[in-house]
């Protein structure tokens, strides 16, 4: 398969809400409960074949479906290699391979390195499906990953380019350092760096210094890479803000490893960072991070210029939600919450919406329609209006009110300020009502 239609088989994959993975292996008993761990701990479905021909078949019929492989084998010596017959043949169809082995010999590792195997597992370890499910996961991550890889060395490009492209990443490449700045430049969404020390025009420890000014180690994995035996350069490397540093040469493993670690830090960084931001119970962001971005966006329309905007300030509130609450219980008051919230985020795509505490919640938008006209957001109150939760046999529907203000001030409190003086005019006006 060419670089171009794999691409595209991935792109199609990534879409997908479920990936699909062949579990060719021998072992009927094993295989059930593997492709049960997997279905139950991943978005995978397992379609199981029990031998080569059957897997043949399904693959020449649709190769593309499938986004990874597990196989296992037995080898009684490493030197009958049609003992990788399904090794081979999974690999003959440009799918990555996670093996299992009945055991662990430096001789049946070497053979599996040089085939199209991202990894292989023991077989009987009580934590093989653990392992193996943790992989998958990895490497599902890795498609929405970009890394770029620095090197004078056309060869060494091309050998990590290929090690790379096994574990799902996209692959940029950059000839020296200052060449792989503009590269950051031109893909913000690069998160992973493997740079060489030595290069013509920029050398790595310099790329390094220059790319921690707009990339901070919590956004940005660079790992330091050289082929010198000098101790100093891994410290060279640490001192400059790389995250990490690999020495060359490293075998497939090593630098699976090593890049897995890394990449398994930045996501519990993200994670980390998307729950102090996030409401628990609505899935919006939380006050915090409102007015922190909220109070962004105003500074940089001071420092662009644009002192008069857009910038739209909306503050609502459910009508009635103490008397939802006391008439049906907390349970379904957090249901309504949940309700227009989901709501919010349907009618304001791209604007920032937070819960900002009990039933009040609040949207920031840089879109110049609400300069002219509050018809969208009028709009959305009609939704909440004709939105009708079912519960137990009765249908309950609520209303809320809006309070805008679409002039800057000197600040965001005096911004929202104003948009909730605007929304206790709508609840003086009668409530379910919009003002600004």
């Amino acid at each position: 398969m060419s670089q171009a239609r794999f691409r595209k088989s991935l792109v199609r994959r990534k879409n997908q809400t479920q990936f699909n993975v062949l579990l060719l292996g021998g072992d009927a008993s094993y295989a059930s409960v593997l492709k049960q761990a997997l279905e139950s701990r991943l978005p995978v479905v397992v379609t199981v074949v029990h031998t080569l021909e059957q897997a043949k078949k399904l693959l020449q019929q649709k190769s593309e479906t499938f986004f990874i492989g597990i196989t296992s084998i037995d080898i009684a010596s490493v030197l009958d290699l049609s003992a990788f017959k399904n090794v081979d043949l999974l690999g003959e169809f440009n799918l990555p391979v996670i093996v299992v082995v009945d055991q662990y010999e430096d001789e049946i590792r070497d053979q599996l390195i040089k085939r199209h195997v991202i990894d292989y597992v023991v077989k009987g370890n009580k934590f093989d499906s653990a392992y193996i499910c943790d992989l998958i996961a990895r490497v599902i991550k890795n498609c929405d990953i970009k890394v770029l890889v620095v090197d004078d060395s056309k060869v060494s490009r091309f050998i990590l380019e290929r090690e790379l492209a096994l574990q799902k990443f996209e692959v940029v490449q950059s000839k020296n350092g200052l060449e792989a700045l503009e590269k950051l430049s031109e893909y913000p969404d690069i998160k992973l760096v493997l740079v060489d020390s030595k290069m013509a025009v920029m050398d790595g420890y310099t790329f390094v210094e220059q790319a921690r000014y707009n990339h901070s180690k919590e956004e940005l994995i660079i790992i330091g890479v050289s082929g010198s035996s000098d101790p100093r350069i891994a410290v060279k490397f640490l001192k400059a803000g790389a995250n990490d540093f690999i020495a060359k040469p490293f075998n497939y493993e090593m630098l699976l490893c090593r890049i897995s670690r890394n990449l398994d830090m930045l996501d519990a960084i993200e994670l980390a960072r998307s729950l102090s931001n996030i409401d628990y119970l609505s899935g919006l962001y939380n006050r915090r991070y409102f007015f922190e971005q909220g109070g962004k966006l105003l500074a940089s329309l001071e420092a662009n210029g644009q002192a008069n905007g857009p910038l739209t300030v909306m503050m609502m509130d459910i009508d009635n939600f103490k008397k939802i609450n006391d008439g049906h219980g907390h349970d379904v008051g957090d249901l309504v919450i949940k309700n227009f919230a989901n709501l919010l985020k349907i009618h304001f795509p791209g604007d920032i919406v937070a819960r900002i505490g009990g039933e009040e919640f609040t949207v920031i938008s840089q879109s110049p329609q609400y300069l002219k006209s509050l018809s969208r957001v009028d709009a959305f109150r009609k939704s909440v209006e004709n939105e009708k939760i079912q519960l137990d046999g009765i249908t309950l529907q609520y209303t809320c009110c809006i309070g805008v203000c679409n002039e800057i001030g000197d600040d965001l409190d005096g911004m929202v300020i104003q948009a909730d003086k605007n929304l206790y005019k709508a609840k003086q006006a009668g409530k379910n009502q919009v003002c600004g």
